[in-house]
């Protein structure tokens, strides 16, 4: 079940749809000043709707440095609207944002748990990177051989791995997604047209 059928914006306030649209394309776009402000509009005109509440959330925290109110914005808009990956990959940038690693890894484990496939949520996790094993098992992780042995294979890992940017606004986009996003020659191309048939 995909947000869209979860909470159908279409019987809701043209409005609010309309601002909340407004603050995503500024988001991705990383004009956060103007994302809040319409994420601020939609989430005055409905109140109740995670989908609003959990974006006005998350831009709490990165423009108005208001973390208390932000993380409970994002957690009310998970009670609200269960558990859905969009939900939990804005609780993970809040968390980023404010510097709780170890929650953002545990809010895109969960939801990984459910939605294994989800691209956003694959693509925070390759960002948020994970804690691997000890190289040399027997010894333990502060030893001085196993922190050099484990310098050595990360940056041999990290020779042929794709970069990722990690910031709260990036996480969860696809490195695809964000090279075309910064590309300014692709910017006002049309998408093309799936050939896929049903």
């Amino acid at each position: 079940m995909t947000a869209e059928t979860r909470w159908p914006e279409s019987r809701g306030d043209p409005t609010a749809l309309a601002a909340f649209e407004e603050g995503r394309a500024a988001f991705l776009t990383r004009d956060l000043e103007t994302a809040h402000q319409a994420f601020s509009r939609a989430h005055r005109k409905d109140t109740r709707h995670p989908r609003y509440m959990s974006w006005y959330g998350v831009t709490l925290v990165l423009v108005d440095r208001n973390s208390n109110l932000g993380v409970q914005l994002c957690d009310q808009a998970l009670r609200a609207g269960g558990l859905d990956p969009e939900l939990l990959l804005n609780q993970a940038r809040v968390h980023l944002a404010l510097n709780q690693r170890d929650r953002a890894v545990r809010s895109v484990a969960r939801g990984l748990e459910l939605w294994p496939e989800d691209p956003r949520l694959c693509a925070a996790r390759d960002a948020l990177g994970t804690r691997r094993d000890p190289v040399v098992p027997f010894l333990g992780r502060t030893s001085s051989l196993n922190r050099l042995l484990g310098r050595l294979r990360h940056r041999w890992r990290r020779r042929s791995a794709p970069v990722y940017e990690l910031s709260p606004i990036a996480l969860g986009v696809p490195i695809a997604a964000a090279a075309d996003a910064n590309d300014p020659a692709d910017a006002g191309a049309a998408p093309e047209p799936s050939t896929t048939r049903s």
